[in-house]
């Protein structure tokens, strides 16, 4: 693999810890009690000031874009972000982390399907097992291993929310490579923020907003989720785009439910069992597949 090729996945490694890291914002606001509606908006609106204000002042020429784009930034924006976090919140109070996030890293699957049928990249058997490996270190790292009963309702928010995070994919692997990072985050911010202040508003749960913007540790707490887990998870994960295939690039990011599990067994003292343990032994033995040069073709 390519120098470059390598840094890209590392970036990706890095936003995955980053999107794993959720929990530990996630734990505080729920203390002070914030919902996930209330979360979404505060986070997505200052993530959009924030990243406006940087293009503004350090390269305004980027906030520019070809109006007919608005089209597929709405879409990564309102569906890619702000559609997904809603589902995956449903599907978790339906079937529980664990199911959750199984269910979300199916989108590595429909990524390569995707990319395979409408982008034209090569299936190869690499792939197919480093995405074998990933999913199944996913249900070994979430418990689903063991056993639960599902909620067709919390399994059908749980494809919804993969089906959107797919589309995020596609869209910055297709319509949105020709701009930044920066760009892109700052106008997909804008639009998940406001499809967030919409549903927000109409859940009535604008109370609840105004009590994080006043309360210091719950704003604080909300700022870090979303510089963390959002600004930079996405900047990272996007700029890899640039250089990486989307379907490539999805596959590192199952990385993340491990991410979470580590965070989980040090910060929180979360116990591991044996299938976690087995599950990282997977997801590391699918980064180290796909960081191994393809091998070169006979001639003749």
């Amino acid at each position: 693999m390519k120098q470059n090729e390598t840094a890209a996945v590392l970036m990706v490694l890095m936003a995955a810890a980053c999107w794993g890291a959720n929990g530990i914002f996630i734990n505080i606001l729920t203390a002070y009690g914030v919902n996930g509606t209330q979360m979404t908006l505060v986070r997505m609106a200052s993530m959009a000031i924030l990243t406006g204000i940087w293009l503004a002042a350090k390269t305004p020429a980027a906030l520019k874009i070809d109006l007919r784009d608005l089209v597929w930034f709405a879409l990564a924006g309102a569906l890619g972000l702000f559609m997904f976090g809603l589902f995956y919140t449903y599907s978790i109070q339906l079937v529980g982390m664990g199911t959750a996030a199984v269910l979300i890293y199916l989108m590595p699957s429909l990524v390569m399907l995707f990319s395979i049928v409408f982008l034209h990249e090569k299936f190869t058997p690499g792939k197919g097992l480093c995405l074998v490996l990933s999913l199944l270190g996913c249900a070994l790292v979430s418990g689903v291993a063991g056993g639960v009963t599902l909620d067709a309702g919390g399994v059908a928010y749980g494809l919804g929310a993969a089906l959107c995070y797919t589309l995020q994919n596609i869209l910055l692997a297709t319509k949105l490579k020709k701009y930044s990072p920066m760009t892109n985050l700052f106008y997909m911010f804008l639009f998940s923020a406001v499809a967030s202040l919409v549903f927000t508003a109409a859940a009535g749960e604008l109370p609840g907003v105004a009590y994080i913007l006043t309360t210091p540790g719950a704003l604080a707490a909300n700022l870090g989720l979303g510089l963390v887990c959002s600004l930079a998870a996405q900047w990272l994960y996007t700029a890899a785009l640039k250089t990486i295939p989307a379907s490539r690039a999805s596959i590192a990011a199952t990385f993340e439910p491990v991410a979470a599990a580590l965070f989980g067994l040090v910060l929180f003292g979360q116990k591991m069992d044996g299938f976690g343990v087995a599950g990282i032994v997977c997801e590391i033995a699918a980064l180290v597949l796909l960081q191994l040069p393809a091998p070169a073709k006979r001639k003749g």
